[in-house]
């Protein structure tokens, strides 16, 4: 049973703290040309500024595992944490099998929406990748990018390997977001985590939607950010957990080489959500890249 003990501040092992999270905003976009089922997208933001920062989460994610971020950097910037299409309260795309551009086309939509003329991205996990894809296809949308757990897709894999993916997603799923809480937060933090930390994995992976989830992994298993990387001009940071076993550093240190200009930072001892694992020392990179 998973039970919110920290609706009104979070403490973090490392000293942070989070106040509670923003309402769930809304957006309505045009389903019929973005693909989507229908058109709501739901987000949650905080803070203003003449520099805005879109947060984009990861396959098992939400705008809730933000919950330190959102709030640290809205105090130098307009900060928005959407949830893509099948997360939390946001339309599901209409077909079984969405690409990775579909999803930065309905980014770009939000942003248009919302009266964002250009953003910085930071993106976790398959967040990064979404992030790379936008970066690559609408450049002059995007100011600085900063990638975490950085996710090249499954493309590049073995036909072999990228079967075992797709089936141990649905599989994941197959009995809901509770067990799917339950049964994989250990694969995404590093050992020793904290039950604070862990309870907020966990909290986070409960509010995924199955259909959502397989979406975003068909997107992941038809891409390879390889493609992209070249074409990105936006200042990169690709930050990564040294015990990340999801896109281990092998993976960002091959797309850091192939993104212009990047850099890229190691996190000693941290697994693959920095953001909820590390939060200060997370902050800290990304504000003096983003800032």
């Amino acid at each position: 049973m998973l039970v919110d003990r920290f609706q009104t501040m979070s403490h973090h092992p490392d000293g942070s703290t989070a106040p509670a999270l923003p309402e769930t905003g809304f957006v309505e976009l045009n389903a019929a040309t973005l693909g989507l089922e229908h058109g709501r997208i739901s987000f949650m933001e905080a803070g203003e500024g003449p520099e805005t920062v879109v947060l984009l989460h990861g396959i098992g994610a939400n705008s809730t595992g933000w919950r330190f971020v959102l709030p640290a950097l809205a105090s130098r910037a307009r900060v928005i944490a959407w949830n893509a299409p099948g997360y939390w309260l946001s339309a599901d795309f209409a077909a079984d099998a969405p690409v990775a551009t579909d999803y930065a086309r309905v980014l770009v939509a939000m942003l248009d929406r919302l009266g964002i003329a250009r953003t910085h991205l930071v993106g976790s996990s398959f967040g990064s990748l979404v992030a790379m894809v936008a970066a690559a296809e609408h450049s002059e949308r995007v100011g600085r990018l900063a990638l975490i757990g950085t996710s090249r897709g499954q493309r590049w894999k073995p036909q072999a390997e990228r079967a075992r993916m797709l089936a141990m997603r649905q599989a994941s799923m197959a009995a809901g977001g509770m067990a799917l809480a339950r049964e994989r937060w250990q694969n995404l933090v590093a050992s020793g985590t904290s039950e604070i930390v862990a309870e907020w994995v966990r909290k986070t992976l409960a509010a995924t939607h199955a259909k959502g989830m397989l979406h975003a992994a068909r997107a992941s298993d038809t891409a390879d950010t390889i493609d992209f990387a070249p074409r990105i001009t936006s200042p990169s940071l690709i930050l990564v957990g040294s015990e990340d076993r999801v896109n281990p550093p092998e993976v960002s240190r091959i797309l850091a080489g192939a993104i212009p200009g990047a850099t890229m930072v190691v996190q000693e001892g941290v697994g693959h959500l920095p953001e909820l694992e590390a939060p200060a020392a997370t902050l800290a990179v990304l504000e003096r890249h983003l800032f």
